[in-house]
């Protein structure tokens, strides 16, 4: 719990990233089709980029929930198999 409080810590501390590579940085600054000053480029090229890296990241959340859940009720439902073997629990 502790380590998971950090990483939100850390995560959160951050309010201004300039993470561009070096192609996205040359297309910003060469884009003058477009009436933006560079930095209202730069910024939705940045909003552009962080959605799309939160996606593979939730959806690896959302299989690591869904198969943490499935394997629960399978140890559950293996356990109840041990107890009525066992003779400690009448079948259902």
């Amino acid at each position: 719990m502790r380590i998971i409080l950090y990483l939100l810590l850390v995560l959160l501390s951050f309010t201004n990233v300039q993470a561009q590579c070096a192609m996205c940085k040359a297309s910003v600054e060469k884009g003058e089709s477009t009436k933006a000053p560079i930095e209202e480029r730069a910024k939705g090229l940045n909003n552009g980029i962080l959605y799309m890296m939160t996606i593979p990241y939730l959806l690896a959340g959302v299989i690591a929930y869904l198969w943490y859940k499935n394997s629960k009720k399978e140890r559950e439902r293996k356990d109840q198999i041990r107890r009525v073997i066992r003779g400690k629990m009448s079948p259902m």
